[in-house]
């Protein structure tokens, strides 16, 4: 606490009873109001704004590429099990026409339809082709 300030005597004597207030006494001063620290973002420049623009529009440049690049490689990662379903199938199919070409040749078939044609079978001339 500071002291307070000594002051003159002040007699009433020395004042006129009805007196209007000087000019001086009814200005009002400015009022100052308190200093509010600036916000640090508007202490930003502007190629700290251009660095940071760039760095978010190269996160989402690269964001919309990797989905891109997701859904191409989901894409062909269903066409290639579609491909090898078929190969499969088609593998399936290649082993059934071959038992069945197999029994097609056998020689015991081949003697029965012979006979019932009325032919005659000879062993030796019979030969298989693979």
């Amino acid at each position: 606490m500071s002291l307070p300030e000594k002051q003159s005597p002040f007699t009433y004597k020395d004042s006129p009873v009805n007196s209007p207030v000087s000019k001086e006494n009814s200005t009002l001063k400015e009022v100052q109001p308190p200093i509010i620290p600036q916000s640090k973002l508007k202490k930003v420049t502007k190629l700290e704004k251009f660095i940071f623009t760039v760095f978010i529009a190269t996160f989402l440049c690269l964001a919309v590429a990797t989905i891109r690049m997701t859904t191409y490689i989901n894409r062909e990662e269903e066409a290639i099990s579609s491909l090898q379903a078929d190969s499969k199938q088609m593998q399936q199919d290649i082993e059934t026409l071959d038992q069945e070409k197999n029994e097609l040749q056998r020689t015991e078939r081949l003697k029965k339809i012979a006979e019932s044609a009325g032919m005659q079978m000879h062993d030796e001339n019979i030969r298989k082709i693979k």
